[in-house]
């Protein structure tokens, strides 16, 4: 019988490294995003070092193509295989409620309860509900949605793992059920709908966070990358497709761009004579472009075209490209890796560390303590993140040998022992 940890490295052995590659690119610049102290930035030097990553937050979008592409891909290949649902939950359960759910156990049990932690309440923002619900179910997002407010300090980032699991609930029927031509249809439908539905909720005034982490408004990126996962199902359809995805990659990339200048020259606070503005002021300046309608409804997809035809570029690179051995790269495949950890995570390591050096109380200036809190809060995030794949996650996922996602035997063919997807 193979040991759990032989099971666990076959399965690593057999994943796409690009793809670690391309998670690892998405969740640096959400980190970035939110170790940035973009309320103390002053001057042209400090909002230079600050404008890449306050388009940080947009690297969520990316997460969400590559997860449908690698899920729609899964679901295709085992489409119609014996326990195709089963062992699809089963997998996606043991990849994603573990760490998930400890980690809510921590936030709304243990850390309430340790007083080297102070008040309980500094978990919640001011006027929350504290309503944990939504959180153990997997609707969180919706409650934002609902109320146009996130409500938790450390577990507002959930939202994008809410639209996931609703997705996984869902996306296997479709497929099952779908031919290639309707699947290929539906995520078309999706993509146009959703940019219709931020349009129609922008003009009746719907909350920017609404628009933000509402279902029905972000589908469409998880709808592009399963389309490029039933496109290139045919033979030669990758390389027709990377012609169309290097066009599309500077034109989405440049038109995206001048949407969010645009956003920023046009997004303002009122500054009576003589007022200085406090960092929280400064930050609503600094990043409230990212609720501009514009942003809303043509910028996000833009954002999707980009990060859909960047997807489809790295997967085609020719083998010892530039890009193929940047997305390869070890240290950026190993971000990839731990990920999942990072992104639960970062937000409460930092803030922890905060507690025993804050460059926001230092005398240093800015471009110094934010270079350095950037290396300082990454290297702890990793060093946690790392902790928690060798000492939990990973024990947890070995446990993925018992329900193996199988291809369906056709008809007479002979039957083959279980294929372990290289992608999931």
């Amino acid at each position: 019988m193979t040991s759990p940890a032989a099971a666990l490295a076959a399965e690593e052995a057999g994943r796409n490294p690009r793809l670690d590659g391309v998670r690892g690119l998405a969740i640096l610049p959400v980190m970035i995003y939110h170790l940035t102290f973009f309320g103390i930035a002053t001057g042209p030097v400090g909002e230079a070092l600050t404008f890449l990553p306050s388009l940080g937050w947009t690297s969520v979008d990316l997460f969400f193509v590559l997860s449908g592409y690698l899920i729609t891909g899964i679901l295709r290949r085992t489409r119609g295989s014996g326990h195709y649902f089963r062992n699809f939950y089963a997998r996606r359960a043991l990849r994603i409620f573990p760490l998930y759910y400890a980690t809510l156990f921590f936030f709304f049990v243990i850390a309430p309860r340790v007083a080297s932690f102070g008040d309980p309440a500094r978990f919640w923002i001011a006027g929350a509900g504290r309503e944990t619900a939504w959180y153990w179910l997997y609707v969180q997002n919706l409650h934002v949605a609902w109320t146009g407010l996130f409500d938790h300090h450390f577990l507002g980032i959930v939202w994008t793992l809410s639209i996931e699991e609703q997705f996984y609930l869902v996306w296997p029927l479709v497929v099952l059920l779908a031919g290639r031509r309707s699947l290929l249809r539906i995520c078309a439908g999706l993509i146009a709908g959703a940019l219709v539905l931020r349009a129609i909720g922008v003009a009746m005034g719907a909350a920017p966070l609404a628009l933000l982490t509402f279902t029905l408004c972000r589908v469409d990126t998880l709808a592009a990358g399963a389309m490029i996962a039933v496109l290139v199902e045919q033979p030669g359809a990758l390389a027709r497709l990377e012609r169309l995805a290097r066009r599309a990659l500077p034109v989405a990339g440049v038109l995206w761009l001048a949407v969010v200048l645009w956003a920023r020259h046009t997004t303002s606070i009122e500054v009576p004579a003589g007022h200085v503005l406090t960092p929280d002021e400064r930050s609503v300046l600094a990043l409230g472009f990212t609720r501009s309608p514009w942003v809303q409804t043509i910028g996000y997809s833009l954002d999707l075209a980009f990060d859909a035809s960047l997807l489809v570029v790295v997967l085609s690179a020719r083998p010892g490209s530039l890009l193929a051995r940047f997305s390869e790269n070890g240290m950026l495949r190993s971000f990839g890796r731990y990920s999942y950890a990072m992104y639960l995570l970062h937000v409460f390591v930092s803030e922890f560390a905060r507690m025993f050096y804050d460059p926001a109380r230092s005398d240093q200036p800015f471009v110094v303590e934010q270079v350095a809190w950037w290396a300082v809060a990454l290297a702890l995030v990793y060093a946690v993140a790392w902790t928690s794949w060798h000492a939990f996650e990973a024990p947890i996922l070995a446990l993925k040998r018992f329900f193996p996602m199988e291809r369906p035997v056709p008809a007479g063919a002979a039957a083959t022992l279980p294929r372990r997807d290289a992608f999931e």
